[in-house]
């Protein structure tokens, strides 16, 4: 009589696929993520304010934040919010009619696709700015061409592309606590809370 049925099936596959690294590889694998997380925490670290000695531990990883896209998060926040860019793109078809793009889109869902769209937006105007200042012509920047060229391939028949950018200021927290407690809220996206929009330039959509 057979002894007792031993299924042909692996009772732990987890170790099995763990064995199944070679030694090389787990270390270099763990040499990885201690890397990655030390990165990760010398850019926290340096956020301000910070010390001299942080700041420099951070700037050894500056090419790698640079790569990942890692080091911008952590003084965009911290430790205080700045204002936010916002450009706006104005299409004009053959008819004479416009419309308008804004960057970021607030309708954009998921959460994390309006946060892409913050960092572009916020590219975008410190490429225009740069543009301008060593060119004296801020519709050279790269972002700018960039996104009408995205903005012309995606919206078949439009003429031309203008592209505007404007910063969107934090209200003062203590007025908006002292509405807020007089039940008469501010309206957060009020005319006043932007600066006068900067024109960066017009792109013609057949030049893509």
């Amino acid at each position: 009589m057979d002894g007792p049925h031993q299924s042909d099936s692996d009772p732990n596959p987890q170790a099995r696929s763990v064995a199944a690294w070679p030694l090389w590889a787990r270390r270099l694998a763990t040499l990885a993520l201690l890397f990655h997380i030390t990165a990760v925490l010398a850019g926290a670290l340096a956020a301000s304010p910070s010390s001299p000695l942080e700041r420099a531990a951070a700037d050894l990883f500056g090419p790698y934040h640079q790569v990942i896209d890692q080091g911008y998060g952590y003084h965009y926040y911290a430790p205080e919010p700045g204002p936010t860019p916002v450009v706006t793109a104005t299409l004009r078809a053959a008819d004479g009619s416009e419309s308008s793009i804004r960057l970021p889109d607030r309708s954009a869902a998921p959460r994390l696709r309006y946060q892409r769209q913050l960092a572009l937006a916020s590219h975008l105007v410190a490429d225009f700015e740069e543009a301008r200042r060593e060119t004296g012509d801020g519709a050279q920047s790269v972002y700018a061409k960039s996104y009408a060229r995205h903005i012309a391939r995606s919206h078949p028949g439009c003429v031309t592309i203008t592209l505007s950018a404007q910063m969107h200021l934090i209200p003062d927290p203590l007025a908006v606590q002292a509405a807020i407690q007089a039940g008469k809220p501010l309206d957060l996206d009020a005319e006043e809370f932007y600066t006068v929009p900067e024109r960066i330039g017009e792109f013609p959509c057949d030049a893509f």
